[in-house]
């Protein structure tokens, strides 16, 4: 008897465990879509970028949104998407490898197999164990750190409640990019401490952060701080973008972003309309940008990319045809009064001159 009840108390025990870990799961809330992904192995740090057939994206910039490990599951990784965002690319190495074929959801959850950058397959059935671990609204924490400071870590938690984010110290590891170092934190923290060298060199607490908004850290050789809530290397003053096209280029738009970063100035193409302001169609955006295509007749019709162009400065943009355009920091020299003068009057004899000719023919032959 004794045996029988220590059966049925283990199975209870059993299924209460099931029941626990099941609870750590959760469906996509409404409005979202779980994206799996399956990468090769020097694919490091896979993203996803999506966006709607209107041209609408799920992220701000290239490569998009980062997936995490997903538990259980080796070799897989999710990330929550807006469900309406339904072409996909996955990416990774920061976004310098990716998948080259149309990959299409549709509108539900979906398990992407890549096998390198050509071959790749999208799947509707399950083809990971579990669900992905419930969704936790998150914002991205960056942080630029002195010379030495080994693998820098975030700590965050929520002040003065003393929620942590992080179940230990030293908290998150940080992902390198270029100068940044980022690490992922649920929305709600208000208070972050970034550290290194395994927590033996910190900043101090800096609190009081506006929480939902994604922040950048710099921390000084003296290990001071200080906060920004927008990237302080795109911090510039606004510009404007002067363009002259062609005559049947109808409603002319700016597409504009900063290169290589990929970070757009507008959420979709065609970008935004230029408005005509005397013999220029004129933008004003934010100076961080670098990069611009003009397009028009609802983006049909487009430049290249002029890339790479200096930031904070005016430019004037002259369109001749789609192949053909020149950008200068400075207004081109509109025509003198001389030409403007001298071009109808060389016309004008021309006419006469032609008119003189006909007469003379035609008295030649009445009076040959």
């Amino acid at each position: 008897m004794k045996k029988r009840r220590l059966f049925f108390a283990a199975l209870i025990m059993a299924f209460s465990m099931v029941a626990i870990c099941h609870a750590a799961y959760a469906a996509a809330p409404e409005g979202m879509a779980a994206a799996y992904v399956s990468v090769p192995e020097d694919w490091e740090n896979p993203s996803i970028w999506a966006w709607d057939d209107a041209g609408n994206n799920a992220f701000t910039a290239w490569p998009g949104g980062e997936a995490e490990a997903l538990p259980d599951n080796p070799g897989w990784y999710y990330i929550y998407l807006p469900n309406w965002a339904t072409n996909i690319i996955v990416n990774a190495n920061d976004g310098t490898v990716q998948t080259n074929m149309e990959l299409k959801a549709e509108g539900g959850d979906f398990w992407v197999t890549v096998t390198s950058p050509d071959e790749a397959a999208i799947s509707f059935e399950p083809l990971t164990e579990g669900d992905a671990p419930e969704y936790v609204e998150k914002i991205t924490v960056y942080a630029r750190v002195p010379e030495g400071w080994e693998s820098p870590s975030l700590w965050a938690w929520l002040d003065p409640d003393g929620t942590n984010a992080f179940a230990a110290w030293p908290g998150e590891a940080m992902r390198e990019s270029g100068d940044w170092h980022s690490a992922k934190a649920p929305s709600w923290i208000n208070s972050v401490i970034i550290n290194a060298n395994a927590g033996a060199v910190q900043t101090a607490d800096i609190k009081d952060i506006e929480q939902g908004i994604d922040i950048w850290v710099i921390v000084a050789d003296d290990l001071t701080a200080v906060a920004y809530y927008e990237n302080p290397d795109l911090i510039v003053p606004d510009i404007t973008v002067r363009a002259k096209v062609p005559a049947d280029w109808e409603a002319p738009n700016l597409w504009a972003w900063l290169d290589p970063d990929g970070t757009n100035a507008f959420p979709s193409w065609p970008g935004q309309a230029l408005t005509l302001n005397g013999d220029w169609h004129e933008i004003t955006l934010p100076g961080w940008v670098n990069s611009f295509i003009i397009n028009a007749n609802g983006g049909s019709v487009q430049t290249g990319d002029m890339k790479g162009l200096e930031t904070g400065k005016d430019i004037w943009i002259t369109v001749t045809d789609a192949e053909n355009y020149t950008y200068e920091y400075e207004e081109p020299a509109s025509e003198s009064p001389s030409e403007s003068v001298l071009e109808p009057a060389e016309a004008a004899l021309a006419v006469w001159k032609k008119l003189i000719d006909a007469i003379a023919a035609l008295l030649a032959q009445l009076f040959g």
